[in-house]
């Protein structure tokens, strides 16, 4: 495969539509199936789930339930479903009838959640108990790979090596990239198509529906309003970055409140999406920067972030927003302004630097502070880069190419941070939900 196949491949993959933060998502799509195979109403709905998709996933609110959030709620609401053809929308044109349902559903104590203490990263089970039968599907390793699905204790479908995952189409295009050399990954950012240049397109005009909504307080926190009422009475500059800033911040306020619009996802979150697009749009449109060039450095961007996953795993200690978006984002910067792979590695290198190790402790609204702070790290280091500062490889965990410095940071979230990932479940375990 060269590396525009690879490159084209990937990003077609690990770019997607979905409504609703995916993790909840995720959960609700395993109870769509598991009820489907039940072959009825459903009695009680079990769901066991990992640790960190409880994480991420417990606080979140859900687009159509006027505010709502939990991990029953999101399981009861895919149990109830009526989507065709289940994928990452299907929480999308939630009414009151169908909400209604899910909600009694819980009120009636028939669905049962587990947390899985043993298992991380990305994982989820549904067992649908009906008159008529038992239905059990697992998610796995990506949010839509179905690893599972069983009627009545007969496989009717089993992905090899589920529990890990590795058979998740999006788990093999991410280590496809992670395996190609990152400069030959440049040099094919020209020779793109039409047809994956439109769709990038498409996420940027998607993706910015949603940070109007943040603009409009449509977010719990309203961070978006915020900043631009700073931005008028001068406390801060009308300029490139705090505009990338408020613009991103928004959208993830609105999306974490449980905004109903669709985004586009990288690397399997939303918020991710949103952290690589808005700003790089945003620094398009005021640098006045061809449609063209545009699309490569968000290719640049999504790129980077798929190969960071392929490192940190889906799901981690580590904040992906931050840290995997945050650097797939600053190395579209450096190539959207100009720069080379020599600059590229700099700017990645001064990010790594500043940002590795910062936690993931859920999805929420919170996750709009997050992202300030990935935004502000993302264009500081390219521009640092852009002007020849450049940290050297043998500072801590940096290393000599882009290839080795993302391979560095999964390290440190996997295995280094398990301990603490450990920790930070117990504290939030232990809240009142």
């Amino acid at each position: 495969m060269t590396a525009l196949e690879c490159l084209e491949e990937g990003l077609r993959t690990d770019i997607k539509a979905a409504t609703g933060c995916t993790e909840p998502v995720a959960i609700a799509l395993a109870a769509s199936h598991a009820t489907r195979l039940a072959g009825g109403e459903v009695e009680t709905l079990e769901v066991r789930l990992s640790t960190n998709l409880f994480k991420n996933a417990v606080e979140v609110g859900i687009p159509g339930t006027h505010g709502a959030h939990g991990i029953e709620l999101a399981a009861a609401l895919g149990s109830h479903s009526p989507a065709p053809q289940p994928d990452l929308t299907l929480l999308s044109s939630i009414d009151d009838g169908w909400l209604a349902r899910a909600q009694a559903m819980i009120l009636a104590r028939r669905v049962v959640l587990q947390i899985d203490q043993a298992r991380h990263g990305l994982h989820v089970e549904c067992v649908a108990r009906a008159r008529g039968g038992t239905g059990r599907a697992i998610i796995s390793g990506s949010h839509e790979h179905v690893a599972l699905l069983e009627r009545n204790g007969t496989v009717i479908h089993e992905a090899p090596d589920h529990d890990a995952g590795k058979s998740s189409k999006v788990l093999e295009v991410r280590r496809s990239l992670a395996e190609a050399p990152f400069g030959e990954l440049v040099e094919a950012l020209p020779q793109m198509s039409d047809e994956v240049r439109q769709y990038l397109q498409d996420g940027v005009e998607m993706n910015r529906k949603v940070a109007e909504a943040g603009l409009g307080n449509g977010g719990l926190l309203k961070i978006g309003s915020a900043y631009r009422t700073l931005i008028q009475k001068g406390w801060l500059a009308n300029d490139v970055i705090t505009r990338a800033k408020m613009l991103t911040s928004a959208a993830v306020d609105a999306r974490m409140s449980g905004c109903d619009l669709t985004v586009m996802t990288s690397g399997g979150s939303g918020n991710q999406g949103l952290t690589i697009t808005l700003p790089l749009s945003v620094l398009a449109t005021v640098r006045n920067i061809a449609e063209s060039r545009l699309t490569e450095a968000l290719a640049l961007a999504n790129a980077t972030t798929s190969i960071l996953k392929h490192h940190t795993g889906t799901l981690s200690a580590m904040c992906g927003c931050v840290v995997c978006a945050g650097t797939g984002l600053t190395a579209g910067v450096s190539y959207l302004l100009g720069g080379d792979l020599g600059t590229i590695t700099a700017a990645v290198n001064n990010m790594a630097g500043g940002i590795t190790g910062i936690i993931c402790d859920g999805a929420k609204v919170g996750c709009s502070v997050k992202l300030v702070t990935a935004v502000d790290a993302a264009f500081q280091s390219a521009f640092m880069a852009l002007h020849g500062v450049s940290l050297p490889s043998s500072n801590g965990v940096l290393g000599a190419t882009v290839g080795e410095s993302l391979r560095n940071i999964g390290l440190i979230a996997a295995p280094g941070m398990v301990g603490t990932d450990a920790q930070i479940l117990a504290i939030m375990a232990n809240k009142p939900l």
